[in-house]
């Protein structure tokens, strides 16, 4: 399961993927917005609410990386977010290292939000850690 879900992270979110390039994370010093945009630099774990396939650790510098249950990384490369999509793009060059985009709900009142990659293909529950 996580090699499928390796795109979110590489998951976590759509056609403004290339605009979300121009201005991959707040400028230094700015928090964003999380009525927007709920993922920002952080630990996630992500699953479908009942089970957790996958923890995504995205950096300040607009990396990530995935991890499995034990805390192996799995997946890595790099993510971008602008308004409530966010994107991953996996490292390497393969059919399943393409960036995917992402469109996020606003949080639950637990932090929790559904993310939906753009072409409606898949959903996830992502649910804030602590580090």
């Amino acid at each position: 399961m996580i090699r499928s879900f390796a795109p979110l992270a590489g998951a976590i979110a759509l056609v403004a993927c290339n605009a979300a390039g121009d201005e991959p994370l707040p400028p230094e010093g700015k928090e964003l917005d999380k009525g927007v945009q709920p993922m920002g630099p952080g630990l996630y774990a992500v699953g479908d609410g009942s089970q957790v396939y996958v923890r995504t650790r995205l950096a300040t510098d607009g990396t990530y990386q995935d991890l499995d249950p034990s805390g192996a990384v799995v997946g890595s490369g790099s993510w971008s977010s602008m308004d409530e999509v966010i994107c991953f793009d996996p490292a390497g060059d393969g059919d399943e290292q393409q960036e995917r985009c992402w469109s996020n709900s606003p949080p639950d009142e637990d932090g929790s939000f559904m993310t939906t990659r753009d072409d409606g293909s898949e959903s996830y529950r992502v649910t804030p850690l602590e580090e």
